[in-house]
């Protein structure tokens, strides 16, 4: 079985097979997996120690929608380049990308490029439909709300999808920009003046007309920030539930390390497998 696997934010592949270490040593031999880095060399990432040596990599330049068509066009070359996978992790941006990629695929009437997926600390998802939320995000540069500290009831008349997607940009991207966690960095003021044109598309779960099919297991630790938490937790609303399998590891921002927790995470694994040939996917 092959399985794809894409870094985190200022990583690179060889750096996230060392961060999957203990899950390497304790999954099934046959299964081959395909650690590669992202098209863009960027700063060192969050979490990444100085012990750890460069180039590091970014599988986009930004997250506007022209920049998540580059990172998705890359991402399909590296497909057609390696491939074809039976599956695809994906630890943070990496899972982001993946879940991006997929239900891009999907709503496009393409055949589901992986049969399965597990997305480790996964970041928001962006879409690259410049046409998803577009009415949202144009209303919401003509009215203060970034003056909001917390998502809440306020007096500003916005619609029900309008506070959403401003509550989810709160509880996420907003957050994470304060804390510096957020690479490559963009200014926010792209939500708050303009046109909103280069504003990222942050996909919402209830804003999605249609969630991904394709089976997912969605890991995260809970000593993580709480923006990261959340950024998790709205991926993993993006797929549809009956498909989909949470796990919390003990950890931080990186993938499960203690024996119990991989052995969970295995289960899962096989869980996401068996899921898929139900569906009509897999055949081993």
């Amino acid at each position: 079985m092959k399985i794809l696997c894409l870094h985190g934010v200022g990583s690179s592949g060889s750096i996230c097979e060392s961060q999957f270490s203990p899950l390497l040593r304790r999954i099934d031999p046959s299964f081959e997996l395909i650690f590669v880095d992202g098209p863009v060399e960027c700063e060192r990432g969050p979490g990444m120690g100085l012990h750890l040596e460069g180039p590091f990599f970014s599988h986009t330049a930004g997250y506007s929608p022209g920049a998540m068509i580059e990172a998705l066009e890359h991402l399909d070359a590296t497909i057609n380049d390696l491939g074809p996978f039976d599956g695809v992790f994906g630890f943070s941006q990496g899972g982001a990308l993946a879940l991006s990629y997929m239900h891009q695929q999907q709503v496009s009437g393409n055949q589901a490029p992986f049969k399965f997926a597990l997305c480790f600390s996964s970041v928001i998802p962006c879409s690259s439909d410049a046409g998803y939320c577009q009415s949202i995000i144009q209303r919401l540069c003509t009215v203060p709300w970034h003056n909001i500290r917390v998502p809440s009831e306020d007096s500003l008349d916005l619609t029900r999808e309008e506070r959403q997607f401003r509550d989810l940009l709160l509880q996420t991207v907003i957050p994470a920009r304060k804390n510096n966690a957020l690479l490559p960095a963009y200014d926010m003021s792209v939500y708050m003046n303009g046109d909103g044109s280069e504003a990222p598309r942050v996909m919402h779960p209830q804003l999605l007309r249609e969630k991904i099919r394709t089976p997912t297991v969605h890991i995260w630790g809970k000593r993580d920030f709480d923006f990261m938490r959340n950024m998790s937790d709205a991926a993993s609303g993006l797929c549809e539930e009956h498909l989909t399998k949470k796990l919390e590891h003990s950890g931080g921002h990186q993938p499960p390390q203690k024996d119990p927790e991989i052995k969970a995470v295995l289960r899962a694994l096989e869980w996401a497998i068996n899921q898929s040939e139900r569906v009509g996917g897999l055949h081993l």
